[in-house]
């Protein structure tokens, strides 16, 4: 809920402006209706009218029903969110509460108040989908002048309503049909209009309202709005304006779903033929267009005559192009919003209709925006020629009529227009659209007959058509509402896929750009979160993912799955077996030798994909079974000789005896095994300390077997070894620090310190042996969850520490290795002093020059050392840490105790037959992990401030003092029992002496590291 509540916030600005958005057409709403009253005629005028009576108030209809089509969208689309409901009822909930706290705190401040009345405002209209409604019933007379003058504004409307329709419903499932079905949607709201207007006792027309029922509805009983929007005519009048006394005209929602669905399943026996004869109707006008629109250099011998004809072909070859774009368009979305809108499955035979409908809509727009500027030309040149034909034979016939003047002069001003330049502004449309308008006069009869003024108006129609070529062309052919039916991708491009196998023919590219039209909408929505490192919208780099994602798994996948078992089939096969291989292999030509694709502007090779698959999975079953290199030595080969991949060879030796343990299986499970084995420092090894019960020998682990890793699997391991060796080493760290917050470890820590503290002062600078044995103590007195006492969980951590740095240091040293095993094989290096010299005797190209400089840079270039980066690092990290670290070191000598304990418990282990416990006989990880943290916290000073080992080998002399008086005393008594235990008593003595005499080798060893 909170996401949601946090959302509909970050939503509410776009929704304030959306809000702003449908006022305003609402006021134009208004203004163009009041319009309709202002250009009536009566019989006292005011002032001239610049154009007379015969200019037809269609156009301004038009507009309202534009604008009235607008806000029937935007209620349907907010109707239809049913998360933006659900989201927008949970803010208005938490603002109202919010309110009440205020107003009884008496914090209530203007601003609120403010935010409160845009919050009631967007309530009412917007998101009530009250915009429409709210349209129509403004107050169209505020100051009752239509009804002074006795005007009847709803005859005006419905006037304008029976010619709008009869116009649009004429060009229905016709050929020549463009935008008719969407504008049929402005003509019913302004029907509604109409009854709204109607006075109380006016019947209304009971003809126009039938025909308003049933002719419509019955060529499309459902049609689209945008994307997933969809309007029913006879749902809409029920809603908005029912008329139960026709007879016939009135119906439930269920009975006109039902009716609806079965015309649609009705349609759907045909949908196949309609599309086939879509797709003949484009290719045949692809062939036309592509050499009648082809930019040519004019011929000195060519006629005028010709260019004419020239331009007459060119200009309907543009037109035929946007009506079969029109014709695709209409029938495409008209067969998804009607099976989505009305809950009907699309069957699997419609799936390559739809495609191909796709394809005939980008196959005309690439050739139309290609070709663009000579369609442009054709149609301006044609014209003018049609302007100037006009204009002669208005001068010639009357010269001496205003209205033939005013004609004129529209003419010249539109001839004007189209000599300037080819580019079409919105000024230059505006100034197209005004002169046309005033062309379209009808009381100049007497000088063209019908048939002329037909011709006339049907060529200004089509050049405010071409005028807005961009914008016609993206309304007909931009597929942007194909984001909505996501869940059919993956089955078009399954479609596309079989197509292609089975008849080696297809137009995937079409396809592909009409599914990567939405991304364009995504990346220009203002009101979406935008991705700080693309520049886009995280909605366009999800929609590309996905798009990505299908065209991956249901295209480029199969290819590369069946080259694979191609080539599998013609390794292992028997001679009978090759000929069905190559017929295999013919098939997938086509996908391979195909150009690359382009999706969302992003450019996918199929040939390198299937290189890059067979590359990936040559390589991990080669890593599994070295045995089986040359089979796949094979099939590379076959694969560049039948399908021209260059697979590159993976470059893997065979195996090596050295590799007890699996590089790549370490890095797998880098926790495991600093847990499992122990580092030792003089041989540069693991070994194994956790052997597996009944083992019979344990595993190691050293630079050679790195080495050998490292050149089966390529130099590029070493950087994510570097990386899961951080990231381990990070957590390592965390539960040290972790340990060290405890509460019952700061406490005898402080103690500690402050006994330290006073010595220093008192002059002792040697740290008693039995201080630490007491304080070892302590601090096993506590237990942790796992079951270990607080000081042993300790050691183990500082000794999985000191494994991961011995193990990066592993790396170092094996990396080295190989160079100095490659340096063998190279030329003798030189110096710098010797390149330089060579420069002063010899005259060098650049490419010597360039190879000089290269040597130089390796020669003087170190190798990078991971261990004291990773000590920097920390210590920037921990540098705020002094107060829970500082008195670390007070800890070593305990800690050093423990360690003994633990390491002679592990070698007495190692010589039982049923080892209980961890047994092993070196452990040089703890040391290396002390020296690393007391470099990290800095703490080596005070460590050694200690005297530590000084005060080991005074206990430890001191100690054999009196075992050696013992010992002379019992002597003289001669007691067997008591000589035994003496025995025993330096044996332990003389352990414990080798124990912390290696711990403190291994330490101002490691401290070396660092």
């Amino acid at each position: 809920e909170s996401e949601l509540l946090a959302r509909i916030g970050k939503f509410l600005p776009t929704l304030q402006f959306a809000s702003n958005g449908t006022a305003r057409v609402r006021r134009l709403v208004k203004n163009m209706v009041v319009q309709l009253g202002g250009c009536r005629e009566t019989n006292k005028v005011e002032m001239k009218v610049l154009f007379g009576s015969g200019v037809s108030l269609n156009g301004l209809g038009k507009a309202i029903g534009t604008a009235l089509r607008i806000l029937v969208t935007i209620d349907t689309a907010v109707a239809s969110n049913a998360d933006l409901q659900e989201a927008w009822a949970m803010y208005k909930d938490v603002v109202m509460e919010w309110s009440e706290q205020k107003r009884e705190d008496n914090t209530l401040d203007e601003e609120f108040e403010s935010f409160e009345r845009m919050m009631v405002q967007l309530d009412f209209s917007l998101l009530s989908s009250r915009s429409f409604v709210s349209a129509i019933e403004q107050n169209f007379d505020p100051r009752g002048r239509f009804h002074a003058a006795k005007f009847k504004l709803y005859e005006e409307i419905h006037s304008i309503v029976i010619s709008l329709y009869g116009q649009y419903c004429e060009q229905v499932n016709t050929e020549t049909e463009t935008t008719e079905r969407l504008d049929c949607v402005g003509v019913y709201a302004m029907y509604v209009l109409y009854r709204q207007l109607l006075p109380p006792n006016v019947i209304p027309d009971a003809k126009l309202h039938k025909s308003i029922w049933g002719v419509f509805p019955a060529m499309c009983p459902i049609l689209e709005l945008f994307g997933p929007l969809y309007f029913m005519p006879r749902e809409f009048i029920m809603l908005h304006a029912p008329y139960e006394r026709v007879k016939g005209c009135s119906a439930d929602i269920a009975e006109i779903r039902s009716g609806s669905a079965a015309l649609v399943l009705k349609w759907d026996g045909s949908f196949k033929a309609r599309v086939s004869k879509i797709r003949l109707d484009a290719l045949g006008w692809l062939a036309v267009a592509d050499s009648e629109l082809s930019p040519t250099v004019p011929d000195s011998r060519s006629q005028h005559t010709d260019e004419n004809d020239d331009l007459d072909l060119a200009t309907s070859c543009i037109l035929r192009g946007m009506k079969i774009a029109h014709s695709a368009s209409i029938l495409l979305r008209g067969q998804l919003v009607s099976h989505r809108g009305l809950g009907l499955d699309i069957e699997p035979d419609q799936i390559s209709s739809l495609l191909a409908l796709m394809e005939v809509l980008k196959s005309i727009e690439k050739l139309l925006r290609v070709r663009r500027r000579t369609a442009v030309l054709a149609f301006q040149r044609s014209t003018l020629k049609m302007i100037a034909a006009v204009s002669n034979r208005v001068v010639l016939d009357l010269l001496n009529l205003i209205i033939i003047l005013d004609i004129t002069a529209c003419l010249s001003a539109l001839e004007g227009v189209l000599k300037g330049t080819s580019s079409f502004s919105p000024i230059r449309r505006y100034s197209i659209s005004f002169s046309i308008a005033a062309c379209m006069d009808s009381t100049i009869m007497q000088i063209f007959n019908a048939e002329d003024l037909m011709a006339i108006k049907g060529h200004l129609a089509d050049l405010s058509e071409v005028a807005s070529i961009e914008e016609i062309l993206h309304q007909a052919c931009d597929c942007s509402c194909m984001y909505f039916y996501r869940d059919l991708f993956p089955v078009f491009i399954e479609n596309l896929y079989q197509t292609i196998l089975n008849s080696s023919f297809g137009h995937t590219q079409l396809v592909l750009s009409a599914l990567s039209d939405p991304e364009r909408i995504l990346k220009h929505a203002s009101h979406l979160e935008i991705d700080e490192l693309s520049g886009s919208t995280k909605s366009s780099i999800g929609y590309k993912n996905y798009l990505f994602g299908v065209v991956q798994e249901e295209y480029i996948d199969p290819i590369c799955e069946v080259v694979e078992i191609d080539l599998r089939l013609t390794v292992h096969a028997k001679n009978d077996q090759r000929q069905k291989a190559q017929t295999t292999s013919t098939r997938v030509h086509t996908f391979i030798n195909a150009p690359p694709l382009y999706i969302c502007q992003k450019k996918i090779d199929v040939k390198a994909e299937v290189e890059k698959y067979l590359e990936k999975t040559f390589y991990n079953l080669c890593t599994l079974s070295l045995n089986d290199c040359n089979t796949y030595t094979e099939m590379r080969s076959i694969a560049n000789e039948r399908y021209g991949l260059c697979v590159m060879d993976p470059y893997l030796p065979d195996g090596n005896l050295e590799q007890s343990v699996n590089f790549i299986d370490i890095l797998r499970d880098l926790n495991s095994f600093v847990s499992k084995y122990n580092y030792n420092m003089i041989d540069q090894s693991f070994v194994e300390c956790r052997p597996v019960l009944g083992a019979k020998f344990l595993f190691t682990f050293n630079t050679k077997c790195v080495s050998a890793s490292m050149k089966q699997h390529g130099n590029g391991i070493v950087g994510s070894a570097i990386n899961a060796s951080y990231n381990l080493l990070g957590k390592k760290f965390q539960l040290f620090t972790q340990f060290m917050a405890d509460e019952n470890v700061k406490s005898l820590l402080s103690k500690e310190f402050r006994w330290l503290n006073n010595q220093k002062n008192e002059c002792s600078n040697i740290y008693p042996f039995s201080r630490a044995s007491a304080f070892a103590q302590e601090l096993k007195k506590f237990e942790l969850e796992s079951g270990n006492t607080g000081l042993d969980e300790c050691r183990n951590v500082l000794s999985e520490i000191g494994n991961i740095i011995a193990f990066v240091r592993m790396i170092r040293a094996a990396k080295r290795k190989i160079f100095g095993d490659e340096m063998a094989f190279l030329s003798p290096s030189v110096t710098v002093e010797e390149i330089s010299n060579a420069e002063e005797r010899y005259d060098k190209s650049s490419a010597q020059l360039g190879l000089d400089e290269t040597i130089s840079s390796i020669i003087q270039t170190q190798d990078t050392d991971f261990i004291r980066a990773f000590v920097n690092v920390f210590k920037g990290v921990l540098q705020h840490q002094e107060d829970l670290l500082g008195s670390f070191f007070c800890m070593v000598p305990a800690l050093c105790l423990c360690w003994m304990d633990a390491s002679i418990q592990g070698k007495e282990m190692m010589h039982k037959k049923n080892i209980s416990r961890n047994g092993y006989f070196t452990d040089d990880g703890f040391a290396v992990g002390l020296a690393f943290c007391l470099s990290v916290l800095e703490q080596n000073k005070q460590y050694e401030c200690l005297n530590w080992f000084k005060s080991i080998q005074n206990k430890y002399a001191d100690d054999e003092e009196d075992l050696i008086e013992r010992e002379n005393a019992e002597e003289v008594k001669r007691s067997a029992m008591e000589m035994t235990a003496l025995k025993m008593m330096r044996m332990r003595l003389e352990s414990n002496r080798r124990e912390m005499a290696v711990l403190f080798f291994s330490m101002h060893g490691a401290a070396g590291f660092f």
